[in-house]
């Protein structure tokens, strides 16, 4: 019976991962359409059930509680709406710090931030309720209905305490996904709508408040329940205990970066503020835009209605691309992933307008069958509005996940301003058309800064060892140079995180190549003569001590050619008679492969063939082939073991262009063949089918 069980349970383990498509498998086999279907199967479903009930829970209290409630539960939803980003956008420096603590298998000091961030969101929850409860009772009239001051409260409460369930999920969820079963995603938005559903016909208001409670409480329990599990498995657990003689754990936050990322979290929720001035202040003569001003019948459209409850879909689409956001951090520290961020982002920009009409037609459905008197003329012109907002959205959520706060925000004050230039004429035309010109001018900025960014080439601080040589040697100014071994018995964690400190440390400004699997070599740039840090000591210091013989010249050479005659002569490489040239293209390895192994498998990824042919490979191989390829960066590897299988991937130009499968059990002269062919041709030589035939 035990066998039985233990057999049915990998059965659906092995189901559930079959389900799964793997974004380094797409980005290697070029199906990346497959990959978005992938996370947005479900996601569409579920915002248009929460898009159903965000429309129910107004209507009831419009038409129960009258304008004032359902006006004062607007300026609740959006005020959380901003709340909640701020927190969100703020939560970025506790993400970005367990990341790195993760990469340098620091658990103690995971625990501890958690911790400290879990203190600061019980302080900052208690925070939002009070001053939620002093707003609502100096604002509600004390003759108003009970029913309507509870829900008002309500959503106060619900604010607050998602803030400590943000900061559990966001523990894991910087390095990880938290996956849940189907049946999660739509348990609340299902008891919700049952709820009010049957509620409805007897007191609609106590079902409405009685909804929220059930519906909150149990995807709070959901969202707890497996943010815990997944704690329990990665063998971490918050620490909430102070360091030291501190009372209270709090966490470190730079003045600065806190503001820049309680900003950007801010920018990413201004559809909710652009909503409040569409639909104008309830009950005053306070300038709105009037988006239904161009044409006589638009003029009956009651646009406090409309907007608001179109709100949920003019943030749709971006709610979509934040789905990415992991797929974005993810590549984004990984350098040698450069180019695939970009390709990623550009295929995701094809995504989005398809993703865009989905909630378009949401809204037409809105306007047609819910609000009648919106006429269909008015809601073909607000296609392009929701269709630029939509771009505007998948630019702002990748500058987020890349961490450019600074250019989020500046593209938010932007928005500020071309809003005010719009709102400041007294007597428009049509404000639906100078804001839409509005939003172009903006999708317009985000494409240009975007764009050069990813136009600017990146100065790798990590290079193969040939191409390490010709980048000294190309050199022009006075340069360092340094030595370091590395122990083979260091753990692979420690070994990356200190890497990647010392990358860090001479980005922009140096690079450094491992030129056997335990020593690398290094140089960084000396202008103006300065003296620059001594990494041999911050690589000791990063590892403990464990790396503990290292020598870097206390004078630098007067250019790279003289820093490279003075390391072939201190003997930390094997002697060159001058800078190699550069390797011809890596297409040109497949004859001498196949020379050596017949049955070997070789594609080349720049054709639509060679990704094709990727397809057929085994999809545990193919999941883990561009991970394992990455790392294998650091120990300067020219053949790696993936899957039970030993491979080649060679990158060009930050993408893997060429991968090379030896045949199983490859013979040991054919194999070590393979990598003299390699190691010829990644100096600079150019290899021939007759050179490298295994004897």
């Amino acid at each position: 019976m035990l066998v039985n069980e233990i057999d049915r349970w990998f059965d659906r383990t092995r189901r559930r991962e079959n389900r799964t498509v793997s974004l380094y498998a797409c980005l290697l086999t070029g199906r990346m359409s497959a990959y978005f279907r992938y996370r947005l199967r479900y996601l569409l479903v579920v915002d248009g059930t929460n898009f159903a009930v965000h429309v129910a829970e107004f209507l009831i209290i419009l038409a129960t509680l009258g304008g004032l409630a359902a006006y004062t539960v607007m300026i609740l939803r959006v005020g959380s709406l901003l709340v909640s980003g701020a927190w969100w956008g703020l939560l970025e420096v506790m993400r970005e710090r367990v990341r790195g603590l993760s990469e340098s298998a620091d658990r103690d000091g995971i625990e501890r931030e958690i911790g400290a961030w879990l203190v600061l969101s019980v302080i900052a929850a208690a925070m939002v309720t009070l001053a939620g409860a002093l707003v609502l009772s100096a604002l509600l009239p004390e003759d108003g209905d009970t029913i309507g001051h509870v829900y008002a409260f309500l959503i106060v409460i619900e604010l607050a305490m998602r803030m400590p369930v943000r900061v559990l999920h966001s523990g894991m969820f910087a390095t990880r996904r938290v996956y849940r079963p189907l049946w999660t995603l739509f348990a609340p938005t299902v008891v919700q709508l049952v709820i009010i559903g049957g509620g409805v016909l007897f007191f609609p208001t106590a079902a409405v408040v009685v909804a929220i409670i059930a519906s909150n409480a149990l995807s709070i329990w959901i969202t707890v329940t497996f943010a815990v599990r997944l704690y329990r498995l990665a063998g971490l657990w918050p620490n909430l205990r102070p360091a030291g003689r501190h009372r209270i754990s709090l966490p470190s936050i730079p003045v600065r970066l806190g503001i820049e990322t309680t900003l950007a979290g801010v920018g990413l929720r201004l559809d909710a503020v652009a909503v409040l001035a569409i639909a104008g202040i309830y009950g005053t003569t306070t300038r709105a835009f009037d988006l239904t001003a161009g044409i006589q019948t638009w003029r009956e459209i009651d646009a406090f209605q409309f907007f608001y409850l179109a709100l949920p879909l003019f943030r749709g689409a971006y709610e979509a691309t934040s789905v990415f956001y992991f797929d974005f951090v993810r590549l984004r520290r990984l350098p040698a992933l450069r180019e695939y961020r970009v390709w990623f982002f550009h295929r995701l920009l094809w995504i989005t307008p398809v993703v865009t009409l989905y909630f378009w037609g949401l809204a037409a459905v809105l306007g047609t069958w819910v609000l009648p008197d919106i006429p269909f003329s008015f809601l073909l012109a607000l296609l392009p509005l929701f269709v630029v907002r939509s771009f505007i959205g998948t630019y702002q959520i990748r500058l987020f996940a890349e961490g450019r706060f600074n250019s989020l925000n500046a593209t938010t004050a932007l928005t500020a301003v071309l809003f005010a230039l719009v709102w400041l004429d007294p007597d428009p035309a049509s404000d639906l058309l100078e804001l839409t010109a509005a939003m172009l001018v903006l999708l317009i900025v985000h494409m240009n800064v975007q764009h050069f960014h990813d136009r600017v080439p990146s100065r790798p601080t990590q290079l193969p060892l040939g191409d390490w040589i010709r980048a000294l040697a190309a050199e022009p100014g006075p340069v360092y140079a340094g030595t370091v071994d590395v122990p083979e018995w260091i753990p692979t964690r420690q070994r990356s995180a200190a890497l990647r400190l010392v990358r860090e440390q001479l980005r922009h400004n140096g690079c450094l190549a491992f030129h056997s699997p335990t020593s690398l070599v290094f140089f960084e740039r000396a202008s103006g003569g300065d003296a620059p840090g001594h990494l041999h000591l911050t690589l000791q210091a990063a590892t403990g001590g464990a790396v503990n013989r290292g020598r870097r010249w206390p004078d630098p050479a007067d250019d790279g050619h003289a820093a490279l005659d003075r390391i072939i002569h201190d003997r930390w490489l094997k002697p060159v008679d001058a800078a190699p040239a550069p390797p011809v293209s890596p297409a040109l390895l497949r004859p001498g492969f196949l020379a050596i192994f017949p049955d070997g498998f070789v594609a080349d990824l720049h054709t639509r063939a060679g990704r094709r042919d990727m397809r057929n490979l085994d999809p545990d191989l193919l999941v883990a082939l561009l991970p394992k390829a990455v790392r294998s960066l650091d120990d300067d590897a020219l053949v790696i073991q993936v899957a039970g299988r030993w491979l080649s991937a060679i990158f060009h130009q930050n993408r893997v262009q060429m991968v090379f499968l030896l045949p199983p059990d490859p013979a040991p002269e054919r194999f070590a063949q393979w990598l003299r062919t390699l190691k010829s041709w990644r100096l600079g030589g150019r290899p021939t089918e007759g050179a490298v035939h295994a004897r």
